[in-house]
């Protein structure tokens, strides 16, 4: 064989080997369904359904369900199901450090336990860190890549901290600047995002003491922190033109803060849900927590809010994720059932149910939402994380009542980009 015969050989073995180990390592991240399937899910059953309903999805354009919409999806994901969470959880927050998904806050059901955990993204083994020196059950936070931070919460009052690494290689809690006292016993359902180095943002959410379906206090200031500043304190941000808003979705892209979406509730409409779903097993609209469809731009050097596109349907209690500082995967929810192999508490038919599953791909440049697909389980307040190849998902709330209503799944779903 002569030299540039061995050369071609060569590349080809390492071309070859080199995409077996990519896929290796792509299937290190996900589980065999058959083993992470439990008494009310079918995960094997449910991968195959969402592939056939996201494929029909793609033979109908977006535009023949909602006027002025991209039929041209920049983006398509590939799911599998990974290897359950050791305890179902929701209303957290999580965020990828190095090659580990750090969850934590929330919800640790059955017994609403403080708890963090991490998750090895290329092992798919998850591992106790230190929890919170606070129990902040429901809470919102962000993540930059080196620290995962936690804004106030449910039970953590003005309490902000932040979970890193110390010189060491410990994991450790620190507390940061509090929010105002003016705060008082905290939030819940809130937006945050994060420009990394610069600022800390805080928008939205309903107060600490009432059940989401129920306010009578007027919008909660919207507050932003600066990281470059040594001993910052919390300061107002021109408010949130939506008004009172709770499980809105907001990401950072490109130094901008985007807020989709949320919910408030009516107090009239909620009164009529009460009546008629006592005596008649009635509903009105939304539950009578009507849902929003408006969007809004944030920009911190000029401190101003700028609408831009409404999406095409109400959505709240998903979460917004940045991919390749253009995109905005809207990752679900909205306030309707969906349907999965499965089972349900209280329902006879053999279905698992959830809420909102559709995703949508919104483009910064465009100001315009493509139709991605449905994820395989639409849960509510999940926390998703990008690490630019895949999205993942820990958990959630879903409509089965098991769990108290909490999921112990793992969504992972390979990102194709496609233009």
């Amino acid at each position: 064989m002569n030299a540039k015969a061995a050369s071609i050989v060569l590349m080809s073995l390492v071309a070859l080997f080199g995409i077996a180990a990519i896929a290796a390592a792509d299937e290190a991240a996900g589980a065999d369904p058959s083993k992470t399937s439990t008494e009310w899910r079918d995960d094997t059953a449910n991968l195959e359904a969402v592939r056939k309903i996201n494929e029909a999805y793609e033979r109908m354009p977006f535009s023949r369900e909602f006027e002025g919409v991209l039929d041209d999806c920049p983006v398509r994901l590939e799911w599998r199901i990974g290897a359950n969470l050791p305890l179902a959880w929701k209303g957290g927050v999580a965020g990828l450090i190095g090659d580990e998904i750090i969850m934590t806050g929330g919800l640790w059901m059955p017994d609403r336990a403080n708890l963090t955990y991490a998750y090895h993204a290329k092992t798919g083994t998850y591992r106790k860190l230190p929890p919170p020196p606070v129990r902040p059950q429901y809470t919102q936070g962000a993540c930059d890549g080196t620290r995962l931070y936690v804004v106030g919460g449910r039970g953590a009052g003005r309490r902000v901290m932040r979970l890193g690494r110390e010189a060491s290689g410990d994991w450790a809690w620190q507390d940061m600047a509090p929010l105002p006292e003016s705060e008082g016993a905290g939030r819940w359902l809130a937006g945050v995002g994060i420009w990394r180095g610069k600022w800390l943002f805080l928008v939205g959410g309903h107060p600490t003491g009432t059940p989401s379906e129920k306010r009578d206090s007027p919008q909660l200031p919207d507050y932003r922190l600066a990281l470059n500043v040594p001993d910052a304190k919390w300061e107002r941000m021109a408010p949130y033109p939506g008004g009172p808003r709770a499980l809105i979705l907001s990401t950072v892209v490109r130094g901008k803060l985007y807020v989709f979406g949320g919910s408030h509730p009516d107090p009239v409409m909620r009164a009529n849900q009460l009546t008629l779903a006592k005596k008649y097993g009635l509903n009105v609209p939304y539950n009578g927590v009507p849902n929003y469809r408006d969007a809004y731009r944030y920009d911190p050097e000029s401190n101003v809010w700028t609408p831009i596109r409404r999406a095409p349907f109400p959505l709240l209690a998903g979460y917004a994720v940045g991919l390749d500082d253009r995109y905005i995967l809207l990752m679900g929810s909205a306030d309707y059932r969906t349907f999965r192999v499965g089972k349900t508490k209280g329902r006879q038919d053999p279905f698992w149910s959830g809420y909102g599953d559709r995703i949508l791909c919104y483009d910064v440049e465009r100001d315009n939402y493509a139709h991605v697909g449905v994820m395989p389980y639409g849960v509510a307040t999940s926390p998703w994380v990008c690490d630019g190849k895949r999205v993942y998902s820990f958990g959630g709330e879903p409509a089965h009542a098991y769990n108290l209503n909490t999921e112990n799944v793992a969504q992972i779903g390979t990102i194709r980009i496609t233009r």
